[in-house]
């Protein structure tokens, strides 16, 4: 099956998708540019084998695609490095004046880079098959490759607005460790990868996830209980996940109209897949949002272990409730409070935000009472109100209050949301 990847996706499709944006006027007709692909990144975009060699990474397997289709122009990975971090990434952009020229030529880019940072925080014993992580520096790490990614982005735009830049995942690179340790280590790389992710829909790139086809136990893709890299299959599944990216647009919601002024904050929460569309395709910009979808989002994208939680006891979410984990893993770090009722499918109110982005992000304000009329000195919210709107994630009404209770619309949500995204990862 993996043999045959390319013919999953039909030639006019790929080529109509993925070069609209490469058409440039001609004196009697419009011709396509060719493909000026660049692989920055770790040693998967290098093609680190599991013997420790290298050998033909994802990127080289793209890259043979496009050339048998005779689409390529020009290839280069001479800027993928194995062991690579997303701090080398930034350091060789500042000092590299031949990568910035790179990035400037190219019109199709992509970066593997993350896996590393945390890699650094571990200790792996082969033989006892475990690996150690310091709980309190998974976050840390997490949050520093979430800032970092943000800063190679918005550089790569800067240098080049026009190219197309792909963000690969990454797959469950320890399946011959204990299985007792298994379904941590899998959690974690979920949470890699969706950091990831969120980042790169921050700055309007695209994310290619290959967790999904490597699976859970991709010992047939990472052979080598001495090494976490895959093999030729392997890599060839990356490329798959990538040429299918290529190929498809960049998932928006119906209902937001161009223009609409949470239109990019929605879009990038549909993107990095923390809110979904229906059947229709449909986001419903104006519907509140309820207390259960926050709390999805928000264990989704704030770095923190997957760790199984105490059961917080609320009558109304029962084990079996989809939102179950987030609630409960929330709940036990203090960003939702203990009560007989959680009230998952009521609409979270303003104060309630202000409340749990506070708890979630460790938001300070100046120390004021905040100056609006419906908030006294003493009012229990008032120094989360103070830390949101001090920080300008949230504003008051031109009328001179809060609106506490007001409900939050799912437009409102987003443009908050990312608004706390751009302030917690450094983002101008």
């Amino acid at each position: 099956m993996v043999k045959h990847f390319k013919k999953r996706i039909g030639f006019l499709g790929f080529i109509f998708v993925l070069l609209v944006g490469l058409l440039a006027p001609a004196a009697s007709a419009q011709t396509v540019e060719p493909i000026k692909y660049l692989a920055l990144g770790d040693s998967l975009a290098a093609g680190m084998t599991p013997e420790k060699g290298l050998s033909k990474g994802y990127s080289d397997f793209t890259a043979e695609y496009l050339k048998g289709e005779n689409f390529l122009g020009t290839y280069s990975k001479a800027f993928a490095v194995p062991g690579y971090k997303t701090q080398n990434i930034i350091d060789d952009l500042a000092s590299k004046p031949e990568l910035r020229s790179a990035i400037a030529q190219s019109n199709v880019i992509t970066i593997s880079a993350g896996a590393n940072d945390l890699l650094k925080e571990a200790k792996v014993d082969r033989e006892k098959r475990t690996v150690t992580l310091d709980p309190a520096a998974v976050p840390v790490t997490l949050q520093t490759i979430a800032k970092n990614y943000i800063i190679i982005l918005k550089t790569i735009k800067d240098l080049n607005p026009d190219a197309s830049v792909y963000v690969m995942g990454y797959y469950f690179p320890f399946p011959f460790m204990a299985d007792a340790q298994k379904p941590q280590l899998i959690q974690l790389a979920k949470t890699l990868n969706q950091t990831i992710q969120l980042s790169a829909a921050a700055e309007g790139a695209v994310f290619v996830s290959v967790y999904e086809k490597f699976g859970d136990d991709p010992k047939q893709f990472v052979p080598n209980p001495e090494d976490i890299h895959p093999n030729l299959d392997g890599y060839k599944l990356m490329s798959a996940a990538l040429i299918d990216s290529m190929a498809k647009a960049a998932p928006k919601a119906a209902d937001v109209p161009k223009g609409h002024w949470a239109e990019k904050e929605l879009n990038m929460l549909v993107s990095a897949k923390l809110l979904n569309v229906d059947e229709k395709g449909n986001i419903y910009p104006e519907k509140a949002i309820t207390r259960a979808e926050v709390a999805d989002i928000l264990f989704k994208s704030i770095p923190m272990t997957k760790s199984i939680p105490a059961n917080p006891g609320y009558k109304d979410v029962p084990k079996t409730h989809p939102a179950y984990m987030a609630i409960a893993k929330l709940t036990e770090a203090g960003i939702f409070t203990k009560s007989d009722n959680f009230n998952p499918n009521a609409p979270l109110t303003r104060v309630q935000m202000a409340k749990v982005l506070a708890a979630a992000f460790q938001l300070k304000g100046d120390g004021s009472v905040p100056a609006f009329k419906d908030i006294s000195a003493t009012y229990w919210a008032a120094p989360y109100i103070d830390a949101v709107t001090d920080n300008h994630l949230m504003y008051g009404y031109k009328n001179g209050r809060f609106g506490l209770h007001d409900p939050l619309n799912r437009a409102q949500f987003a443009v908050v949301f990312a608004r706390t995204q751009a302030l917690m990862t450094g983002k101008k």
